[in-house]
């Protein structure tokens, strides 16, 4: 089926989520004739997702007006396979559905030639790099860093998951938040490599051309197989989820491209 298999999983997972939570059956939505089973049955493996119908279950569910409206939203994500979404609030609406991944990911590959991914992050660093996407407002500020620390421990304390993580020389050569601050986080991520399941490597800074001159990139992967593989890539308005065959495969390639090429930290100077 056409459209984003990602975003029509999230939403079956979450529907089925507040069914459950109405302490409603499947039999009872049948018998209420809001749905058949069969059709309700492929709304909640991920099979198919009309917003109309989103709408229906969250008024039988009697679910708040907010989650509503974020359930029908993923609704209209899955219409695209690979969907941009704009950023508009503290939390953009297009992060809720990374964060999402993030939490049920059994291994998250990360690339970047200059940044630390958030989830490992020291509070310092993350405070430098919110205010460097000119973030000035004290609340939405306080937001941003409150999610961080909750999605850090929502992963890292995890043991059914792997990170690996390769950086750019850049990620050591900008000094956000100062020097102290720079030390700091470059000190957190070789403490945080001694956990296990977290493999922290760096690209030399002799290294020639490689493929992630092309793109900065997150790639996660699940061990519920009703979550597919995902590509998520970041910009300074949206975000891209890419979770296509191809698409998929081009990107793992790339890092294990990259990994090869890279050293562990310990052997960065």
């Amino acid at each position: 089926m056409p459209g984003s298999q990602l975003a029509r999983s999230e939403l079956g997972l979450r529907l089925e989520t507040a069914r459950k939570r109405a302490r409603k059956t499947q039999a009872d939505v049948a018998e209420a004739r809001i749905f058949g089973l069969s059709k309700l049955r492929e709304i909640e493996r991920g099979i198919r997702a009309e917003p109309g119908d989103v709408w229906t279950l969250c008024r039988f569910y009697e679910i708040a007006q907010n989650e509503t409206s974020e359930l029908i939203h993923l609704a209209d994500m899955a219409k695209s396979e690979g969907f941009w979404e704009d950023s508009r609030e503290a939390v953009p609406g297009w992060f809720e559905l990374y964060l999402a991944c993030e939490r049920q990911c059994s291994k998250l590959s990360y690339w970047h030639p200059e940044l630390a991914p958030g989830v490992l992050q020291t509070a310092d660093y993350a405070a430098a790099v919110v205010s460097a996407d000119g973030v000035n407002d004290p609340a939405v500020l306080r937001t941003r860093l409150k999610l961080r620390g909750e999605r850090q421990r929502a992963l890292l304390d995890r043991r059914d998951r792997d990170i690996e993580v390769v950086l750019g020389p850049g990620a050591f050569e900008l000094k956000l938040g100062g020097r102290q601050v720079a030390a700091a986080q470059r000190a957190t991520l070789h403490e945080l490599n001694r956990r296990p399941g977290i493999d922290i490597r760096v690209l030399p800074r002799e290294s020639g051309s490689h493929p992630g001159l092309a793109a900065r990139f997150s790639l996660l992967d699940f061990a519920d197989a009703r979550r597919p593989s995902v590509v998520y890539l970041e910009a300074l308005t949206g975000a891209r989820y890419l979770e296509g065959r191809r698409h998929v495969t081009a990107y793992r390639n790339a890092f294990a491209t990259l990994r090869e090429l890279s050293v562990p930290i310990e052997e960065f100077l």
